[in-house]
């Protein structure tokens, strides 16, 4: 089950990579697009989902808004702001590098004034932090329930495949 989850995240994440980038060319925006497709599909199925045949179920009396963003905020922004913060910490120390991904970071000049090494290193240790805080509450699994998932009263199933 866990080998599902993790393809049916990296799937959805490439599909709004893959939408998302050509339009907006800013990282912090790709995460906002992932966060807000999670959301909006989480009581439908994202394509990562139903690609592999998994949904995600909540209690009986259904997905509250509440119960989808804190899911939504575990389970996409998290590990989206982990990223974004890799990727500013590398600009900082290589400006090059971002640039040739397209990405322009205006604050990377101020940062050469104020010490773009240390400031460089910050961020690349705390979105590793937020990445590796991801990786371990993804995890603890239990059953069909992660960490988040018991704390948004969701559950993560595998569909029944019809028979013919």
């Amino acid at each position: 089950m866990l080998v599902r989850r993790l393809i049916a995240r990296v799937l959805d994440w490439l599909l709004v990579l893959v939408v998302a980038w050509p339009l907006v060319h800013e990282p912090v925006l790709v995460v906002l697009c992932a966060a807000v497709y999670d959301a909006l599909l989480l009581r439908l199925n994202t394509l990562g989902k139903a690609l592999t045949g998994l949904r995600v179920v909540g209690p009986a009396s259904g997905l509250s808004l509440r119960r989808v963003l804190a899911r939504t905020l575990v389970t996409t922004a998290l590990p989206g702001v982990g990223v974004v913060l890799v990727l500013t910490g590398l600009g900082w120390r290589e400006p090059a590098l971002m640039a040739g991904l397209g990405w322009q970071q205006p604050w990377v000049v101020v940062g050469e004034h104020i010490g773009a090494a240390s400031a460089g290193s910050f961020l690349l240790v705390g979105g590793f932090v937020l990445l590796v805080l991801s990786v371990v509450e993804a995890l603890d699994l239990r059953g069909t329930r992660t960490w988040h998932d018991r704390k948004a009263g969701t559950a993560v199933v595998r569909l029944k495949v019809a028979a013919r």
